[in-house]
């Protein structure tokens, strides 16, 4: 089931990543720096509101509706998501008696976006709790589809960074649409004991969504304020080219095993030990690749997939936060899984909150010493201590393992891809898209023959199972 479901999920955040390199490779043609600026402080703002009012609803379906798939706790989120958007809408004018510079236009689009992105990712948590990746995955690409073509025509418009901020917000429209017209089983009506079941659990994580959410903001708004909107658009591309491939990735592969990790508490602790053993394994598998791919050819990457006035920011920063992201990816999709294990989220709050006071006084010293590229050495540390924190207050909660014996085949196989990629870099000169077709082949190919010499992931094993049994049908034995 795992290795099926892992493959449906990849393919429903693949996809969208694709489509998300295209845009970005569209949208730093088609705006200036400031304009994307403009959208990249939306969307901060919008992660904010969604982690304050939001969080608890998605952080508590994703564990509850999993672990008990015969209960229907859907009437009970929608009543509380409904609760919440009243929340939010009688406290958004507190912000402009105390920043009345504030522009209304951008607050309101940005609730919009909180909104209607929110809503379809709690729908989307009803979809992976029920091991219904089919669905996921519809709605994950009608949603990214969606919201780069209103993207497009935004910009086609005239609205600019603003028409992004609506194109995103009508695509995850889109994605409620369908998740609500396709899903024709009965909705159970709203329960209280759901309900402060849901509370007690999912609002101490507010806090923790709270700090993640300004912290993956901080950095942008910081830029932005330090450096201007040209240098946030810029460190705004430079750190969503990790996420598009890196994280998404990775929510791929937790999309196919947490729910299987939840699971398995029914069972024994042995059955849930090997399921985090693949799912770390699996994580490194498909991420780390993409990291080293990434981190070694960006002057390729960017030079193929940005536009002019962003390449050599990009670039320049790009292997700092792809290592940064490597480390965010391995803390937040399997060290503090530990947290929701033991049902200790105050754990994940405080872990989360020192990240972000530490993230925000790096940003502060090291933007202020070395510009932009202090930003990106302030992710970096930012990362690496928020991830030491984990491990260190994971023993204290419930423990996951390391399974090094696993993990060597993965590094061996990264190693090799990495020295495929020097190579193939100090032959092919040049940074177009022929250049970044040359130096991703010989990685990939390298990457894949390792892997599968060392039977990583079981790789090899599943492969000549594979091979056997369709040649077995093809004889029609």
């Amino acid at each position: 089931m795992l290795n099926r479901h892992f493959s449906i999920y990849l393919v429903a955040y693949i996809l969208p990543a694709a489509v998300g390199f295209f845009a970005v490779t569209a949208y730093t043609r088609l705006l200036t720096p400031a304009e994307y600026g403009l959208y990249v402080v939306g969307i901060s703002i919008a992660g904010i509101l969604g982690a304050i009012f939001f969080a608890w609803i998605k952080l508590s379906v994703s564990r509850y509706q999993a672990m008990s798939a015969e209960v229907d706790f859907r009437g009970t989120a929608m009543v509380a998501f409904a609760l919440t958007v009243v929340a939010m809408c009688a406290a958004t004018p507190l912000v402009f008696l105390f920043r009345s510079d504030v522009s209304v236009g951008l607050v309101l689009a940005s609730m919009f976006v909180a909104i209607m992105s929110n809503a379809v990712d709690v729908g989307q948590e009803f979809e992976r709790a029920k091991l219904r990746p089919y669905r996921f995955a519809a709605i994950s690409i009608v949603r990214s589809v969606s919201s780069v073509g209103f993207g497009l025509l935004g910009i086609w418009l005239g609205w600019g960074g603003m028409g992004l901020l609506a194109a995103f917000g009508l695509g995850s429209l889109a994605g409620i649409i369908l998740n609500l017209v396709g899903d024709r089983t009965r909705i159970a009506g709203f329960s209280r004991r759901q309900f402060m079941q849901l509370a007690r659990y999912g609002l101490p994580l507010t806090l923790a969504g709270l700090s993640v959410a300004i912290y993956s903001a901080s950095d942008r708004l910081i830029v932005a304020w330090l450096l201007g909107k040209d240098a946030a658009g810029i460190f705004g591309v430079a750190a969503d080219l990790p996420r598009q491939f890196m994280v998404m990735i990775a929510s791929s592969v937790a999309a196919a095993t947490v729910p299987l990790v939840f699971r398995s508490l029914a069972e024994n602790n042995e059955t849930t030990r090997e399921r985090l053993n693949e799912s770390l394994e699996l994580l490194l598998v498909v991420v780390a690749p993409v990291a080293v791919w990434l981190a070694l050819a960006a002057d390729q990457v960017a030079g193929t997939l940005v536009g002019v006035d962003f390449r050599a920011g990009v670039s320049a920063l790009l292997p700092t936060l792809v290592l940064a992201r490597f480390f965010g990816i391995a803390n937040q999709f399997y060290v503090q899984i530990s947290f929701q294990l033991a049902e200790r989220p105050f754990m994940l709050a405080a872990q989360s909150f020192l990240t972000l006071v530490v993230s925000v006084a790096l940003m502060f010293a090291l933007v202020g010493a070395y510009g932009i590229y202090g930003a990106a050495l302030a992710t970096f540390a930012t990362e690496a201590i928020g991830f030491a924190v984990a491990v260190a207050l994971m023993h204290r909660a419930h423990p996951v393992p390391f399974d090094i014996i696993r993990l060597v085949g993965v590094a061996a196989s990264a190693a090799a891809m990495a020295g495929a990629i020097l190579i193939a870099r100090s032959q092919i000169s040049g940074t177009g898209i022929v250049a970044l077709i040359g130096v991703s082949i010989a990685g990939g190919v390298a990457y894949v023959a390792a892997a599968w010499l060392l039977n990583v992931a079981n790789v090899r094993t599943l492969s000549l199972r594979f091979l056997r049994t369709f040649n077995r049908k093809a004889l029609g034995v």
